[in-house]
């Protein structure tokens, strides 16, 4: 009954911010991609920031994939989910190598965002030691929650959780593209931003069949 209610309680947030779900990438009136004579090397505090927290949620999103990989029971959602691991997993590296080249440090794994983590240290305020998620970083009691979902309510909620992770992702590229210096990063928000969409339409197709 208490995964039960979890899981009802997780759908009622998804159910309220699934509207936004296509409308969260950049803010109205900024441009998809602003091309400038800027040196690929040149950058500002934003494009540290975003690719600080876009490693940070992209590693939550590999997490959600692997359960995926190993819990689904839909063939569909399997795939959907090993396409999001090769993409994202691509995409680490690319936004891991910036920041070497930029001299500005990588984040850490975040202690709390591992299956069994979901305790009273890893929720709300306190977001466990050393770890600083800021905004668009899910739950540790979501991915618990998931972890823990039987085989017929996982598939639904992987999509369900995954749906709003990507619109995370769409807010943070919006940001991007609004206040970045680096024709890289900003072609990546974009780029971003563009994928994600199409993933989110086709994971609510799923979530309507299911």
């Amino acid at each position: 009954m208490a995964l039960t209610a979890a899981f009802l309680g997780v759908g009622t947030v998804l159910t309220a911010c699934a509207p936004l779900a296509l409308t969260a990438g950049p803010p109205a009136g900024v441009p998809a991609v602003v091309v400038t004579d800027v040196p690929n090397g040149e950058h500002n505090a934003q494009d540290v920031v975003f690719a600080q927290r876009m490693i940070q949620h992209h590693r939550q999103t590999l997490i959600m994939a692997e359960l995926a990989g190993k819990r689904a029971t839909n063939p569909e959602v399997r795939a959907t989910a090993e396409r999001i691991q090769r993409t994202q997993t691509a995409e680490i590296a690319q936004l891991t190598a910036w920041l070497k080249e930029w001299g500005d440090q990588v984040p850490a794994p975040d202690p709390c965002m591992s299956p069994g983590n979901g305790d009273k240290d890893c929720r709300g305020d306190d977001v466990g030691p050393g770890a600083d998620r800021g905004p668009y970083v899910m739950d540790p009691a979501d991915l618990e929650a998931l972890s823990k979902a039987s085989d017929a309510d996982f598939d639904r909620m992987f999509l369900s959780l995954m749906i709003r992770h990507h619109s995370d992702e769409m807010a943070l590229a919006g940001i991007e593209q609004r206040d970045g210096l680096s024709p890289r990063a900003k072609a990546l928000a974009a780029s971003i931003t563009k994928a994600r969409t199409a993933e989110i339409v086709h994971m609510r197709s799923m979530l309507v069949r299911f």
